[in-house]
């Protein structure tokens, strides 16, 4: 329960819209290009939105893994 928390704090910590992207893409499996349409951005925006929360969560990973 412990690592969840601190794996949803670092999503949130990135930022409102790269969170809600991330949550799109991940969990309701909707694609990059469909999103960009949804939240009226740029495909790259996106691509950078989840960039950012690939390295905050890559940064907790190696949290855990010092554990």
């Amino acid at each position: 329960r412990e690592q969840l928390a601190q794996v949803e704090a670092a999503v949130a910590a990135t930022g409102d819209r790269p969170a809600r992207i991330f949550r799109r893409f991940r969990v309701d499996g909707i694609a990059q290009r469909d999103i960009a349409g949804e939240f009226g951005v740029s495909l790259s925006t996106v691509e950078a939105d989840l960039r950012k929360v690939y390295a905050a969560l890559a940064d907790v990973r190696r949290q855990f893994d010092v554990l």
